[in-house]
């Protein structure tokens, strides 16, 4: 097929069915969940990725605990806070990460 210019009418597409597409059919995947998340997953999302989190930002959490200003009330509104960052994750998510799909 030669190379068009800018002036040159559009060229019909000849392709067949029978040719490889940009995105083949056999490369669709379809994910489905066999039964919906109980309350039991999300308790050991919870849990496992507070442990993530805690672990890796060890350094982190203990600069805020040593930090004047952290006090008893503190505590809460950070286990809060850790946990609210566990919610920005979609239910399939939580449950690949869990190994349940």
């Amino acid at each position: 097929m030669k190379p068009t210019s800018n002036n040159d009418p559009p060229q019909p597409n000849n392709s067949t069915p029978s040719e490889k597409s940009e995105f083949p059919s056999d490369h669709i995947k379809v994910i489905k969940q066999d039964t919906p998340p109980t309350p039991q997953d999300e308790t050991d999302f919870e849990s496992f990725y507070l442990k993530q989190v805690t672990t890796e930002f060890a350094d982190d959490l203990d600069k805020l605990r040593n930090a004047s200003d952290f006090t008893e009330k503190s505590v809460p509104i950070l286990i809060d806070a850790l946990k609210a960052t566990a919610g920005m994750y979609s239910e399939g998510d939580k449950m690949k990460v869990m190994g349940k799909r």
